[in-house]
């Protein structure tokens, strides 16, 4: 019974897979392309996943510990030194708090559109 799940879940997962690659080969990359996107999309998302979940495993104090760095330890820098930390300094403890993952993600698919656009261009003469 096991080797006729383990067959059907891996058909299942082939035709997601399948599907994945297939849109990206369907809207213009090349196959080298496509699946360089694919692998960096299937390993983005469950990176994250876990980054995302340790941070909110921390415990209350460590993580109120962390944000305070940025007000009481890199907010004294001096700006003559550290001038970029004392422009930013009270932005970071509220943008950490949040996950990267929306912007990396934008970064990865802004990434990939330049890249169609590029090989478009390539393939229709316009350099």
């Amino acid at each position: 019974m096991l080797d006729v799940h383990a067959l059907h879940r891996a058909d299942a997962l082939g035709e997601v897979e399948d599907l994945r690659l297939g849109i990206l080969r369907g809207v213009g990359f090349g196959d080298a392309e496509a699946v360089a996107l694919y692998h960096a999309f299937i390993d983005l998302a469950p990176a994250f996943a876990s980054l995302d979940a340790g941070a909110l495993a921390v415990k209350d104090e460590a993580r109120q510990a962390d944000e305070s760095m940025w007000t009481s330890t890199y907010a004294r820098l001096p700006a003559e030194t550290h001038p970029h930390i004392a422009a930013t300094s009270r932005l970071p403890a509220d943008r950490m708090n949040l996950s990267a993952y929306p912007i990396v993600l934008d970064t990865l698919l802004d990434r990939a559109e330049a890249r169609l656009a590029g090989s478009r261009g390539r393939a229709s003469g316009v350099a």
